[in-house]
């Protein structure tokens, strides 16, 4: 097999301008002012023992000053500065865990189905009781056996003809 050949698109050169090469400049003394910012170096304990011997009052002022200078130093100060982000950054994961917990907690509880307490279950019991009699009552009302040649009109002319005479006639007086 022949190797692909791919022609790569050809970049137009980068037109440098006054600007530019401000930029540049400024950029690069910015990075050479941060390296000579470094921090001081830790003393060494050669340097420790020297303060400490050169002190008067039995060295304890000198001790004083070398642990001074060790923890006041770049490196104490590194120290202290990363331990105080390390215990805030545990502080908030800690606040989170207990929110998702508690969170977690809640929507267990919701999960659970409910209890009545006795008195509404047995009053809920004896509602539905009711309510199927009623509907029981209600299906054989419907359910009435009539004849296939039922008229109810013929049925309405009837009565209200049985009215009329009977109110055409006098109902007689018992002495």
């Amino acid at each position: 097999m022949d190797p692909i050949h791919v022609e790569e698109p050809v970049a137009a050169p980068q037109v440098q301008t006054p600007e530019k090469d401000a930029i540049v400049a400024s950029v690069t003394d910015d990075a050479l002012v941060m390296a000579h910012e470094a921090q001081a170096a830790t003393p060494s304990p050669e340097e420790i023992i020297t303060i400490a011997q050169g002190a008067q009052d039995g060295g304890m002022i000198g001790v004083v000053l070398a642990l001074v200078a060790v923890l006041g130093g770049g490196a104490g100060w590194k120290f202290y500065s990363q331990s105080s982000k390390q215990k805030a950054d545990l502080a908030t994961k800690h606040a989170d865990l207990s929110h998702d917990l508690a969170m977690a907690e809640l929507n267990a509880k919701m999960q659970v189905p409910t209890v009545s307490p006795p008195p509404c279950v047995a009053a809920h019991t004896s509602f539905e009781a009711r309510i199927a009699a009623v509907e029981a009552k209600a299906s054989r009302m419907t359910s009435l056996d009539l004849p296939d040649d039922f008229d109810a009109d013929v049925l309405t002319a009837r009565i209200e003809k049985l009215e009329k005479a009977a109110k055409a006639k006098p109902a007689a007086r018992k002495p």
